[in-house]
């Protein structure tokens, strides 16, 4: 199902870790119905590469790079973007941050780093880009989850206190948001990105498909959906 059925098919699509495999494919399928998309990533070449190839396809599209645990960075990108792309009706958190190094290695800094980029970021998103989907009459708000939150990797304890923490904030905006007319839905992946049952082309569709639902009644919306991988 194409993201511009049900009528959502207005304003742009922002990605914020808009890498290579997923978030280009997440951007991609979500790119019908003529919306424009903005593109955030560390890496200004990597987001100028993606821009571009779009664009090569017929989708609009403009990047910025910012560092997501800079909230003040972050917030500047997507107002920056913003201007250029019209206001954003969906916005995707599609950032996480790997990091080896458990008990005895892992430091509380370290980890506070990474839950500044991989789940606190979610929040600077949602701030950008709130009043301008309250305005348009709703929004969908979605975030990569992982199956980590359930089966922490052993010695990589960061990377699961982060999806961890990102379903719980999920969860709670969701609640927060839906009477606002905004849904907010995490999609836990539980394999590795383009391993067997788990092209980013499928789990993309899962994102078009939390779109569509927006615009359906509001006690079928979605918080915490599974990616368990094709059969």
């Amino acid at each position: 199902m194409d993201a511009a059925a049900g009528g959502a098919d207005s304003g742009a699509v922002l990605i914020v870790g808009a890498g290579p495999r997923l978030g280009a494919a997440i951007a991609r399928r979500l790119s019908g119905g003529n919306r424009t998309v903005g593109l955030i990533g560390r890496s200004a070449d990597s987001v100028s590469r993606l821009a571009t190839s779009l664009d090569a396809d017929g989708i609009p599209a403009f990047g910025a790079a910012a560092d997501v645990a800079d909230a003040a960075a972050l917030t500047a990108a997507i107002r920056d973007l913003a201007h250029r792309t019209g206001p954003f009706a969906v916005a995707v958190h599609n950032v996480s941050v790997w990091r080896e190094g458990g008990a005895g290695v892992l430091t509380a800094d370290e980890l506070l780093a990474d839950l500044a980029a991989g789940a606190a970021s979610l929040v600077t998103i949602v701030n950008a880009v709130l009043p301008g989907m309250v305005a348009g009459g709703g929004g969908t708000i979605l975030a990569t989850g992982s199956g980590a939150a359930d089966h922490p990797t052993p010695g990589a304890p960061s990377l699961a206190v982060q999806k961890a923490a990102l379903r719980i904030l999920t969860r709670g905006l969701a609640a927060e948001l839906a009477p606002r007319g905004v849904h907010v839905a995490t999609v836990t992946v539980t394999g590795g990105l383009d391993t067997p049952g788990f092209a980013v082309a499928d789990i993309a569709a899962v994102y078009a498909d939390l779109v569509v639902e927006t615009a359906g009644p509001r006690e079928r919306w979605r918080t915490v959906v599974e990616f368990a991988g094709t059969r």
